[in-house]
């Protein structure tokens, strides 16, 4: 992941001041003449006495300092001071239970109602990145890194009041911070351009335990951590478009959730002629989106299904594999739309049990893609251009997701509780 000049110099500084500060072994432990933990800070106190490779403690005292010397970069500035710490440890793995060590800290966070944003296990590789936040607010950012080629397992507390936005941009300058080699920035963004041996683009899936309420606002907190596919190009010459999408993609064990915002620089001139659900959409007469899912992967028509809506909040459900003139089916998931000042909105929720998907106990990788129509223009866009003559096998990919039991009963309890 390339990242922006000024971040690179914010760590390069972070750096020299810890460095400074180590020499005067001003950070040999974390500051105990605080009253009270900080909200967020989660104290590396694990019962076992363990020796750290690298001990990192980044005090706000050292984060103050920093903030003076960057005064004329608004921007690194900006971001220092949301910060009031950064604690960091490394272990040789070869001399710790790595297991024992890596649930303590997971039962820590989840018992201080921590959420889980990001959960990659392959392998011998380990990456979980969670969050303590609300909805405007960010106070505490939990990783823990193993990479399957390192014998090293690294876990790294970042405490402050952070804007969700900036999470991406943190995160992903923590290579340069010295202390971890792996780009975990990265795991939080769509992949923003294909790779010179394909086209198809990933996007990485994220279980939330607040769902989003759907009412076309996209103001819920999930939202705000929620990985983003967008520069949507043109289905014919490949190129962006002139008002692009962006589409926030979470999920729980109850329902896939997708959030698209349409921008338009005329959104007077969105066109919306359908005013009834099931009816399909014309491509040509009126704005829309469409939302498809391979669960299978098998890059195939026959087995996807393609979720549609329009301006209005009406929708559309079409599944080759099975029969979608089926009323009970097709009134299973929800959209709610709006008209804004930059284009429109668009919310859908879409229950796992409308779908046939893989029996698994790992996560696994989905076939995805998202497009719109646009009258105005006149334009067909997709986020994983299929081409013209619908090539599924370059649709998107969604990455580590770990669908639901297929199991009735599991699904029924599920809903029981949604509606207490």
């Amino acid at each position: 992941m390339k990242l922006p000049k000024h971040f690179i110099q914010l760590f390069t500084l972070l750096f020299l001041v810890l460095s400074l500060a180590l020499t005067h072994s001003a950070v040999a432990q974390q500051d105990k003449s605080d009253k009270t933990d900080p909200k967020g800070l989660i104290l590396f106190d694990f019962p076992e006495l363990l020796e750290a490779k690298v001990e990192v403690n980044l005090t706000a005292k050292l984060i103050n300092l920093v903030t003076k010397s960057v005064s004329n970069q608004p921007e690194v500035a900006e971001l220092i001071q949301m910060l009031d710490g950064i604690y960091v440890r490394t272990y040789d793995r070869i001399t710790i239970d790595e297991k024992k060590l890596v649930n303590y800290f997971q039962q820590r966070l989840k018992k201080d109602k921590w959420e889980v944003l990001v959960k990659i296990k392959e392998d011998s590789e380990v990456v979980e990145i969670s969050l303590l936040f609300d909805e405007d607010t960010v106070y505490g950012i939990f990783v823990i890194v193993i990479p399957e080629t390192s014998g090293e397992a690294t876990f790294v507390n970042i405490v402050g009041r952070i804007a969700p936005e900036r999470i991406e941009e943190l995160l992903g300058s923590l290579s340069n911070f010295g202390a971890i080699d792996i780009d975990v920035g990265g795991a939080l963004k769509a992949q923003a351009e294909p790779s010179r041996d394909t086209i198809q683009r990933e996007i990485l899936a994220v279980k939330v335990e607040n769902p989003p309420t759907i009412d076309a606002t996209l103001d819920d907190a999930c939202w705000k951590i929620a990985p983003q596919a967008d520069n949507f190009t043109h289905v014919r010459t490949g190129n962006p478009v002139e008002d692009d999408s962006k589409v926030k993609l979470v999920y729980t064990d109850k329902a896939i959730y997708v959030g698209w915002h349409l921008y338009d620089s005329r959104p007077d001139k969105t066109v919306a002629r359908q005013t009834q659900d099931h009816v399909r959409f014309g491509k040509a007469t009126e704005d829309w989106v469409s939302f498809s899912i391979d669960p299978f992967h098998t890059h195939r028509f026959s087995n996807r299904t393609f979720f549609m809506a329009n301006p209005l909040g009406k929708k559309y459900v079409h599944s080759p594999a099975r029969d979608s003139n089926k009323t009970e089916w097709m009134e299973q998931w929800n959209v709610a739309a709006n008209i804004v000042e930059d284009g429109w909105v668009v919310e859908m929720e879409i229950p796992w049990q409308m779908l046939d998907y893989p029996v698994t106990t790992e996560p696994i990788r989905m076939g995805i893609n998202f497009d719109r129509g646009q009258t105005r223009t006149n334009e067909h866009s997709w986020w994983s251009n299929i081409g013209v003559r619908e090539f599924y096998k370059n649709d998107g990919h969604w990455l580590n997701v770990l669908p639901p039991p297929k199991s009735s009963g599991m699904q029924g309890l599920l809903d029981a509780l949604e509606t207490d």
